[in-house]
């Protein structure tokens, strides 16, 4: 049996043609790939501060509200060491105060008692564009609605509305 080769050209290899049209689009791929990811990673940086952001703000409230709860007296007096304070909510034997860091946007929960002092890091802000994320707007030197009330603000993004931590005592002997 004979076998007859294919009459004509072969179809191995590209055509002029063909190779062309794959230049064109591996150059505009080329050119749009590098954009493509920095603008990314900036979405990704500017997403990962707020979720940060947010995140910092949630912690705080899970501790804020017991620590409200269970004071008999809120001042902005420093204590257990830290001068610079948000809040500062004491009950017989132990302290515990709320301090913001600016230069690293660390936002922090020092609790003082006799048998020590315990420094929890409650999140990070960003503090490029905030110097001071969580403000004391009720319940120390400033007047509140109600006297048995404690208002965190919380400015963890200056393109959004502040969250307000409201946080009721259950005495007021301050």
């Amino acid at each position: 049996m004979t076998t007859q080769r294919p009459t004509g050209r072969p179809e191995s290899g590209f055509t002029l043609t063909e190779l062309l049209v794959t230049i064109v689009i591996v150059g505009i791929i080329g050119t749009l790939l590098p954009t493509a990811l920095v603008l990314g990673l900036r979405f990704t940086a500017g997403t990962g501060k707020r979720v940060a952001a947010t995140s910092a703000a949630g912690t705080l409230g899970r501790y804020f509200y017991g620590d409200v709860h269970s004071a008999d007296r809120v001042t902005t007096a420093p204590a257990c060491g830290v001068a610079d304070v948000i809040v500062h909510l004491s009950r017989p034997g132990t302290d515990v105060v709320y301090t913001y860091d600016q230069p690293t946007g660390a936002l922090n929960r020092v609790k003082c008692t006799d048998g020590g002092v315990v420094t929890t890091l409650l999140g990070r802000f960003d503090n490029a564009t905030s110097t001071h994320p969580v403000t004391l707007s009720c319940g120390a030197e400033t007047s509140c609605t109600s006297p048995m009330e404690v208002t965190l603000t919380v400015q963890s993004d200056p393109a959004a509305p502040p969250t307000a931590l409201t946080a009721v005592r259950r005495s007021s002997s301050s």
